[in-house]
């Protein structure tokens, strides 16, 4: 009964369930014998709550006033990373919180592109970003419904003339570091940047690519849509404006 209390304090201030389950991406009828106690979440489904409203696993034994939120900006201290918010504040207003696209070159195939999607979140004075890159690789094949997708979490730090990124996968040493400026061609909705991987040189990779990011409105039943063509794409397939963005930089750096 612990994860059902505790969900539904969570959940007081959230305008409609419905729309909770579609953005966390949670069956209503199984969200709702979460609440009542009847069933537990998978992993997977525990770990999307958790992520969405900023708590970590304790949730299934400990009542939310004896759980200590997660302290992201002392751990990110501990280990020695710049956070946004602490040599200059963040304009939340040139990036607000929300549902993103981006596009960016592979760096092993300077012939494609990946096109993924990330969320932008605020945690206290931390600028949060969570992206999923799609692979071709299916894990059921005939199928891309069950591609093998990458995440990765993230910081961004604001700059003057835009901001940067800091992220990682959660099961390797990589990280990418990405910086942002505003603004691609008077498209107020995009920004445009460089993305570098932190790995040796190899010679059938790249370590840097250009990327582009849009801000998305905000419609779940758009997001899903973009959320399906999502992967591998050839770069003659995206809009003239994207692969201009992305062919300012030479392959093989």
């Amino acid at each position: 009964m612990i994860l059902g209390t505790n969900l539904r304090l969570l959940c007081d201030g959230v305008g409609s369930i419905s729309e909770l389950c579609r953005t966390i991406g949670v069956n209503r009828t199984q969200f709702n014998r979460y609440l009542t106690g009847t069933a537990f979440p998978r992993p997977d489904v525990l770990f999307r709550i958790c992520h969405h409203f900023g708590v970590d696993a304790n949730i299934l034994l400990r009542p939310l006033d004896q759980t200590p939120p997660p302290d992201l900006v002392s751990e990110a201290r501990l280990h020695g990373l710049p956070l946004s918010g602490v040599h200059r504040p963040f304009d939340h207003y040139m990036l607000p919180d929300g549902m993103y696209r981006y596009w960016r070159k592979s760096f092993r195939q300077p012939n494609r592109a990946y096109q993924g999607m990330a969320q932008i979140r605020t945690f206290g004075e931390t600028k949060l970003w969570k992206g999923y890159d799609i692979h071709d690789a299916a894990t059921r094949p005939g199928t891309r419904r069950f591609s093998r997708s990458t995440s990765y979490d993230g910081m961004l730090i604001q700059q003057f003339d835009g901001f940067a990124l800091m992220s990682r996968t959660p099961y390797n040493d990589l990280m990418n570091v990405t910086f942002f400026e505003y603004g691609l061609d008077a498209l107020p909705d995009y920004y445009s940047g460089i993305s570098f991987v932190t790995r040796r040189r190899l010679p059938e990779a790249n370590r840097l690519t250009a990327i582009v990011m849009q801000r998305l409105p905000t419609d779940c039943s758009a997001w899903l849509g973009w959320a399906r063509v999502c992967g591998s794409l050839t770069l003659d397939s995206l809009p003239s404006v994207i692969l201009g963005a992305l062919t300012r930089i030479p392959d093989r750096i």
